[in-house]
Formats: structure tokens, sequence, C-alpha cells
């Protein structure tokens, strides 16, 4: 009889090797955006492209992304978890080194699109394998590992690419990826195991195609807001064109037999929560990853690889933290790990609204190890007790949920935070512009400035400019430190969800006391504590 929960009752022979291929391929898959994104500018040089017509590299990859995860569950179930998975190592490795020998910018994004083709599904389709994989009391300590892949891959990336851009050809960012593809490609054709699943006898085209265009008009709206704003026409009309066609797919799916997209798994409590909490969470945490690198670079005045090498520490800090916290949470639980993660996070975004252009680079440094460290003990541990109450036959599907929301949640953060920070920056410029005047501080500082500067030759009109360039870094300063409180009140919001973050449920299966209890129940004795149905 197989368990009601998400664990498998395959018996998989080597797990470890399994898991070791899986982190690899989500490695590659996650590290990859991060490395191409510091490219951009070398390849556009390189295409004699204009930023329009070379965004699309990235947007083009995000789109695939947002098309396919969430269906990655309906075809998990369809054709197997590691049919699935090495069909995606496959077309990543293949895309991966068709991009390193493209001729043009349309190539380049053809190409990258066919790389995302894998990537899809690779994260959604390895979350699922290890769920099957290991029972609900292991969980905790594997996913701490596979976590390690997740948060460090986009931390350690921008230095990797940085150095390989500088002292290498960015070709190399893509033909890199190619020998650990084959590799884990072989390893996992001959070694993973074949999980047991169930094809649904036709497809939900209904539900395929209300998914496809409005996750695709969602997000295409969202990438568009900060370069447009959320008042273009383009960005209204792709966004409501979205969330209208995501409203009539969520009435399809609860309709339909066998939908592509199973929503009825939020009826579970947890993994509502979870997805809820680690939504806010990621937005919240966006704002450290999407901000900082731009202050280091643009106000302090740090190359990209300084900056990524600023960075790196945190990402080692949160690879230490991910394990850790998932033997504490196979132990004690998610909500006393996610309430301390979150508590540190916050006192740290705090940290981070009190920047200036004189601040340490030390103390930025030290503030983001330390947040880093808040997110290596939150994160995990609230998607894995969402996705341990999980019904097995609904695992894929789950897994392809969370990741559609993780997804979706990094557009909107990107978005919102962007159109935050514009429109922060442009109140505290019109601020300091308007109090330069002959009567004020500011407009005695200037005319100092004009009348040292005249005696060199400069004119008044230059020295203005440059006074006007000042004022601009430190009004980008101040919004930016807005956006941040932003940030803080977000995770102030996920702190106060974790505190009901929390199921009888899910802490007996994660102490394997499920089985135990229907086995004592079977012998007639009175169970440790309430057998579940």
């Amino acid at each position: 009889m197989q368990s009601s929960h998400a664990h498998s009752d395959d018996h998989v022979s080597s797990p470890y090797l399994t898991l070791t291929i899986v982190i690899i391929g989500v490695f590659m898959s996650i590290l990859d955006t991060s490395v191409v994104n510091i490219a951009i500018p070398t390849m556009e040089s390189a295409f004699n492209a204009n930023t329009n017509q070379i965004q699309w590299v990235l947007t083009g990859y995000m789109l695939t992304l947002g098309v396919l995860i969430p269906i990655s569950g309906w075809m998990t179930d369809r054709f197997g978890a590691k049919h699935l998975f090495l069909f995606s190592l496959l077309m990543f490795t293949v895309g991966s080194a068709l991009c390193g020998m493209a001729w043009n910018t349309s190539s380049i994004i053809f190409f990258r699109i066919i790389q995302a083709l894998g990537g899809g599904f690779m994260m959604p389709v390895a979350q699922a394998i290890i769920f099957r994989m290991f029972p609900p009391e292991r969980r905790g300590v594997v996913m701490g590992v596979f976590g390690i892949a997740i948060m460090a891959a986009p931390a350690f990336g921008p230095a990797l690419s940085g150095y390989i851009v500088e002292y290498s050809t960015w070709r190399l960012i893509f033909y890199i990826n190619v020998p650990f593809g084959l590799l884990a490609f072989i390893l996992g054709l001959f070694a993973m195991h074949e999980f047991s699943h169930e094809p649904h006898a036709k497809l939900d085209f209904w539900g395929f195609g209300l998914s496809t265009v409005g996750f695709f008009s969602l997000l295409y709206g969202l990438n568009d807001v900060p370069t447009d704003g959320w008042r273009s026409l383009t960005v209204l009309g792709f966004i409501t064109v979205g969330v209208i066609s995501l409203i009539l797919l969520v009435i399809v799916e609860l309709i339909v037999p066998n939908p592509v997209i199973q929503l009825r798994v939020f009826k579970d409590y947890m993994f509502t929560m979870s997805t809820i909490i680690g939504s806010i969470a990621n937005i919240a945490l966006f704002a450290g990853i999407f901000l900082l690198p731009i202050f280091l670079q643009e106000v302090v005045g740090l190359s990209a690889i300084r900056t990524g090498l600023l960075m790196t520490p945190a990402a080692l800090a949160s690879a230490v933290m991910m394990p850790i916290s998932g033997r504490l949470f196979d132990k004690i639980g998610a909500r006393p790990l996610g309430l301390v993660g979150l508590f540190i996070i916050t006192i740290t975004t705090i940290g981070f609204t009190r920047l200036g252009r004189n601040t340490s680079v030390d103390y930025i440094q030290w503030l983001y190890i330390l947040r880093s460290v808040g997110m290596g003990m939150t994160m995990m541990p609230i998607m894995t007790a969402g996705m341990n109450t999980v019904p097995r036959k609904w695992v894929s599907q789950g897994s392809g949920v969370t990741n559609t929301a993780r997804q979706v949640a990094a557009s909107l953060g990107t978005a919102l935070l962007t159109s935050i920070l514009t429109n922060r920056e442009r109140f505290h410029f019109a601020v300091m512009a308007t109090n330069v005047t002959p009567f004020t501080a500011q407009g005695q500082k200037l005319l100092a400035l004009q009348h040292a500067y005249s005696t060199q030759g400069m004119s008044p009109a230059v020295v203005s400019t440059l006074y006007a360039g000042l004022l601009r870094a430190k009004a980008f300063v101040e919004g930016m430190n807005d956006t941040f409180w932003v940030a803080f009140w977000l995770t102030v919001a996920a702190f106060i969800l974790t505190m009901f973050f929390y199921s009888r449920k899910e802490a007996e299966i994660r102490r394997g006391l499920r089985h135990k209890n229907k086995a004592i129940e079977a012998d007639g004795q009175k169970p440790a504590l309430p057998a579940l149905e």
C-alpha cells in the first residue's frame, strides 16, 4: 500500500548519487542566470546590438521559464521524473553549447530559448525527485544541502562571470556548462532511479493554453515595468491579459478532472502558508540581490569583479547555514527557524535603510553576510514544511506551483522595487534641486564651487552639471534606502505569518510517526500521537 504523504514507496538503490546529479543540474541552471546578466554589455558590443535587442537574451529565457514551470507537475506525472530531468539536462547542455557558438543577436536569443526548455523543468522536477526519494524525517538536511545550489549560485555568478568576461571570452560562460551537463546526463542515464508515475489520458488543452497566455503576458508586462513604468499601455495591456487569463485558468482547473495545474493542492494549509510566506520573503530578499550590486558599482565605484567578490562570503555563509538549518528543521520544525531567520533578516534590512555614499564597504559586507545567514535559516525549512503535507499523488504538482510562485515573485519584486526606487529617487532629487537657491546652504555651496573652479578655467555651467550629478547620486542613495524600508515591512509581514506556520499533521509526518502509529493501532495498542487519515 502506498503512503498518503509525498514520500515514495519505491526503493532507491543510490539516493545520494541521484541527489548529486540533481544538484549539479540545478546549480548549473541557476548559476547561468546570474552569469549571463553580467555578460550582457559585452554581448551587446560583440553583436553590435542595441539595448532593446540584447535584452531579449534575458527576457526570452525568463518568459520560457514562465510558460514551462507551471506545467512541470503535469509533465512529470506524464513522462516520469527521471525522463523529464534527463531531457532538461540534455536541452540545457545543448542550448549552452549553441549559445557559445552564436553568431548574431537573433541566434543567441533562439538558443537561449532552447536552453530554457531545459532550465524551466530542472528545479521543480529536482524537488519532486527529492521529496519522492527521502522520507519526511530526513528531508530537512537533504533540502539544506540542495538549498546550497539555490542560494549560493546567484551570489557566485557575478564574480565568476566578471572574471571570465574580463580575462577570457563571454562564450566561456556557456561552454563551461557543457562538460558538467554531459557528465550529469550520463550518470543520470545509468544511475537515476525510475520513479513510478501515473500518465493522464489526455492533456488539459484549455488549462495549458490559459496557463501559457496568462503567465507569459503577466511576466512580460512585469518585465517591462522598470523601463516603461506602470502607466505604459504595453505594461497595462499585458498585465491585464495575464490576470484575466489566470482567473479563467483557476475556474477551468477546478472543473476539469485532470488539470494541467493541480490547484487543489492549496487545500493544504501548510502548503498554502509556505507559498505565501516564501513569496513575500522572496520579494523582500530580492532587494539585497537587486539593489546592492547597483549601489556598490554606481555609487561606491567598485568593479563588477570586486562587487562579486565582496558578495561571495555571504554566499558561503548561506551555504554553511543551509545544512545546519536542515538538520535543525528535522528536530524542531520550520516555525522556530523561520522566526529567528526572519528576525535576523528584518534587523539587517534596517541596517540597509541607512546607507550613504561614505558607508564602509566592510560594514555593508558584514550586514549582507548576516542577512544571508537569516536567509539560509528561513527559506528551505519553510518550503520543506509546506511540501511535507502534500499528498504523494500531488507532490510533482506542488513542486511546480511552488516554483511558479517563486518565478512570479521574482518578476513582481523586480518591477515593484524598481518602480519604488525610481519614484523615490525622483522625489528626493526634486526636493534637493528646489533647495538650491542663493539663500540656502546648498546654493551657497554651489556658488563657492563655481567661484573656486572658475579660477581654473571651468565655466559655471559645467560646475552646475557636476553638482547636479552629485545630487542625483545622493538622491539615488536616499531612494534606495526608502526601497529597503519597503523590504523591511515585507519581512515583518512574513515574520507575523510565520507565527501561525504550524500543524500537528506536519510535525507528525516529519517525525516519522505516522506509519508507526498505524502499525501500533493494527496491534490494538494506543498510538503515541493520533493517527492521520
